[in-house]
């Protein structure tokens, strides 16, 4: 005799938001004073959400509340669709005020300068009602992000893995230029070639982890120095690796959109190759192979068709 089937959705959101508070909580008694409700119709309603489930959420004992493994994966889920749940209400609500679509982007720092503000400015000029939602990131973050569906667009700097779950769009090289302090002798100088940075100390940002193509990309344009450099890895963010540059800790290579950001004391200097040329590294966009929202796969087609017709003329 076969089980019974459960549902394909065995909770609401109610449910899901009770759970969330238990496991934040992991005490029954503040849990319902949070929830404004008495303990009994909480554990019921735990218990039921178990059921559903099909294995127990919580370990309990008369002195401790804990998480099982399933309940650690149904937290993390649980909060992705309430947070999915209220895109989605306010979706709704801005086509009931006439907004048609909301467009979710996640950006490298550097890009959100110049790059993908411009873009974006030109498509919703002739994509009326689109609204927009922007954040930035690493480019992990960034990939972790569309992948988990938690935005619809992502731009950053590729890496050597593939990513199955991903189409990526060209969009654009960005350049690097020489972060100094104002008192060093690159100050004064109109362009650096990368040779001469042999034996200089050299402030990095991005770690591998957090950007494996940034990364590597500021690793070719070292090894072009010829000669050994001494590399201090600071903390991932930027405003960091600007803030070592000004306390004389080294010299940073840095995206070029990044002069926008002023800094007392930090002055910024063109690098190129030993030949003169601009050392660069790519951007894309990134959107979800399936499922990804029709805006988002407009703006990359915007994009490709604008970047074509401008090499053609």
């Amino acid at each position: 005799m076969s089980s019974p089937q459960r549902p394909s959705c065995p909770a609401d959101l109610r449910q899901l938001q009770q759970f969330i508070v238990v496991a934040e909580e992991l005490n029954f008694r503040r849990a319902a004073s949070r929830l404004c409700m008495t303990q009994p119709p909480l554990s019921t309603a735990i218990k039921r959400l178990e059921e559903a489930v099909g294995t127990p959420l919580f370990q309990r004992n008369r002195s401790a509340v804990s998480l099982t493994p399933a309940g650690v994966v149904l937290l993390r889920e649980a909060r992705y669709l309430l947070r999915q749940a209220e895109v989605s209400f306010a979706e709704a609500r801005a086509a009931s005020a006439g907004a048609r679509e909301i467009l979710r982007v996640k950006s490298i720092d550097s890009a959100m300068l110049n790059l993908l503000p411009e873009w974006l400015e030109r498509f919703c000029s002739t994509e009326k009602g689109i609204r927009l939602s922007l954040t930035t990131g690493s480019s992990q973050d960034v990939i972790s992000a569309v992948e988990g569906g938690s935005i619809d667009l992502g731009v950053c700097v590729p890496g050597g893995a593939s990513y199955p779950h991903l189409r990526t769009f060209p969009f654009g090289r960005e350049r690097f230029c020489l972060a100094v302090h104002a008192s060093h002798r690159f100050a004064g100088r109109a362009q650096v070639r990368l040779p001469e940075l042999a034996g200089e100390h050299i402030v990095t940002h991005y770690p591998h982890a957090a950007s494996p193509g940034y990364h590597a990309a500021v690793s070719v344009a070292l090894q072009q120095t010829g000669a050994h450099v001494h590399v201090h890895q600071s903390e991932t963010h930027l405003l960091a690796t600007l803030g070592l540059v000004r306390l004389e800790v080294g010299l940073a290579l840095i995206p070029d959109s990044m002069r926008r950001i002023g800094m007392d004391g930090v002055v910024y200097v063109e690098v190129v190759s030993e030949q003169g040329d601009a050392v660069t590294y790519p951007i894309v966009l990134a959107v979800r192979q399936s499922g990804a929202s029709d805006a988002a796969v407009r703006f990359c087609e915007f994009v490709q068709r604008r970047t074509a017709a401008a090499g053609r003329s």
